[in-house]
């Protein structure tokens, strides 16, 4: 047996979180992706999840570490502790018609859950001769900083923010059921 890192004491974390709600019926998890790069050294957990009865939108929690942040945390230098942890970043996937009017209104729903102090992107892709004018939004949420296991305890909150995200989508009419 092991000693489990920071990176595998998250993914469990959130992992539980998520399908608890799953099995409430509450959500949906339509993939998962744990992955270890053995030549770069780095790990990376995602998982996919949608309300139940909603199809115009998805939510995606993404887990990483790398070899500085593993090495850090086993080798425990004390000039490295500031390299211990995961990063972690929430990606929300939309699609919707095209309205230059809807994407500050989605940037405003999502600054308005998980704050201003967050870099908050979107891509915007779509096909340019399609009529309807139908775009895939990428909209990603990244904390801008390594995320320790002292906040672990904060994985509840994401966990009511990604959910509260996507209820505040359902009420958008622009996005499509798709």
């Amino acid at each position: 047996m092991f000693d489990p890192t920071a990176f595998e004491n998250m993914r469990t974390v959130m992992e539980g979180l998520i399908y608890d709600r799953d099995l409430d019926g509450d959500i949906v998890v339509i993939d998962r992706n744990d992955l270890f790069n053995s030549s770069k050294l780095t790990r990376n957990y995602t998982i996919t999840f949608r309300l139940k009865n909603q199809q115009n939108a998805k939510i995606t929690f993404e887990l990483s570490a790398d070899l500085q942040n593993l090495s850090a945390e086993l080798l425990a230098s004390t000039n490295k502790e500031n390299l211990i942890g995961s990063s972690i970043y929430i990606h929300l996937y939309l699609r919707h018609k095209k309205s230059e009017s809807l994407y500050p209104m989605l940037q405003n729903i999502v600054e308005d859950i998980w704050g201003k102090d967050m870099k908050i992107t979107q891509e915007i892709s779509f096909y340019p001769l399609d009529a309807e004018q139908i775009v895939n939004n990428h909209i990603t949420i990244d904390f801008k900083r390594l995320i320790t296991e002292e906040q672990i305890d904060d994985m509840i909150t994401m966990m009511e923010f990604m959910e509260k995200t996507l209820l505040s989508l359902y009420s958008v009419d622009a996005l499509l059921t798709v």
